[in-house]
């Protein structure tokens, strides 16, 4: 599952523009069980992942931070010194350590690694979402004066990020948040 949240942060006097840069950081949420049935009711239970009536066992939440420097011009405003961030932040659940039989132990790890590699795949679209916005935006065109377009190229700025979002929504269509790449617990294991 995958939230954005869009943070733009219109910094007119940025001194020079800034290669693409993102941070990742993982949280977590505590899971208890000895079974794999008990696992998931726990997930189910305590995961701070919901959209509505649902619960998800991962999460990756994505910001971005977009600077740039409008500088007037005889043409009207040019826009310099674009520099896209994005931070993203991987929620996982932590099994708390306990006696379990190696068939469950497995599956958890199966799991596990299943799940956070889902959720990576939602950090590299971030950091390819900033990076496709800093090409653009690098190229973008203005007209009139720079108090006219400030407002209209933060509108564009989130329209357009939100476009390029769709793929990192898609995944989770595609991929029924990460269940056909294998995150899913076997609650046939014991």
């Amino acid at each position: 599952m995958h939230w954005l949240l869009l943070l733009l942060t219109l910094a007119p006097l940025a001194q020079a523009a800034q290669p693409v840069t993102s941070t990742v950081r993982e949280q977590y949420y505590l899971v208890y069980g000895r079974t794999i049935d008990d696992i998931h009711r726990s997930i189910a239970e305590r995961t701070p992942v919901r959209n509505g009536q649902s619960a998800f066992g991962g999460n990756t939440q994505v910001t971005y931070q977009t600077t740039y420097r409008l500088v007037p011009a005889r043409t009207g405003c040019v826009l310099r010194n674009a520099a896209v961030k994005v931070d993203a932040v991987v929620t996982l659940p932590r099994l708390v350590p306990g006696t379990r039989t190696r068939a469950v132990v497995a599956e958890w790890l199966r799991y596990l690694t299943a799940l956070r590699a889902h959720e990576y795949q939602h950090v590299q679209s971030g950091k390819e979402s900033a990076k496709a916005t800093q090409r653009w935006l690098a190229g973008m065109q203005l007209s009139g004066p720079c108090h006219e377009a400030r407002p209209r190229v933060r509108a564009a700025i989130e329209a357009y990020i939100r476009m390029l979002d769709e793929r990192d929504r898609q995944l989770d269509i595609v991929t029924d948040h990460g269940r056909t790449q294998g995150a899913w617990l076997d609650t046939r294991i014991r």
